[in-house]
């Protein structure tokens, strides 16, 4: 069997300080990083008999701004995404040779449907700090997961930003 995972649920949401608690923390932990790490867990076994060339792959949807530029006002989310981040380069020491555990750290592939960022003028705002000048899209997004799995065969252990050059600006 060809078998790859791709861990994508996430929870999402502003925790300002002087709001977080120790249950939304909690919460935000327990989808963006417990969860993953124990699915590596029990997928691994499986995972290691893929029959893909480059052996079995785990790809993961961080956060471009949990890798040194954090939002104001998303610390527990930033945090949790920030412990899959290390997961990945944990376990891609772990598992190899024969499961490759890799990340991708989005910017913008989809904005909310809801909230402050789900109106036009946040969304123009943000767009201005991107070089490319466009959001990116969930296409975008799988394409890197497809090449993470099935053509990045010498890759284990990073963490790509997909961002349209955010990061630069």
């Amino acid at each position: 069997m060809m078998l790859s995972a791709v861990l994508s649920a996430s929870a999402y949401g502003a925790t300002p300080l002087a709001e977080v608690t120790a249950e939304t923390a909690l919460a935000l932990y327990r989808v963006n990083a417990l969860a993953p790490l124990l699915l590596c867990k029990w997928l691994s076994p499986l995972l290691a008999e893929s029959a893909l060339e480059a052996g079995g792959s785990i790809v993961a949807m961080a956060d471009m701004h949990a890798m040194g530029r954090p939002r104001v006002g998303f610390s527990a989310y930033s945090m949790s995404k920030a412990a899959l981040v290390e997961m990945v380069r944990s376990l891609a020491r772990e598992l190899a040779p024969g499961v490759r555990v890799n990340g991708i750290a989005p910017g913008v592939v989809a904005w909310p449907e809801e909230g402050v960022e789900s109106q036009e003028r946040a969304q123009q705002r943000y767009l201005s700090r991107v070089p490319l000048g466009r959001a990116g899209t969930p296409e975008d997004a799988a394409e890197m997961v497809r090449w993470l799995v099935l053509d990045a065969g010498y890759v284990t252990g990073e963490v790509i930003r997909l961002d349209g050059g955010r990061w630069l600006a």
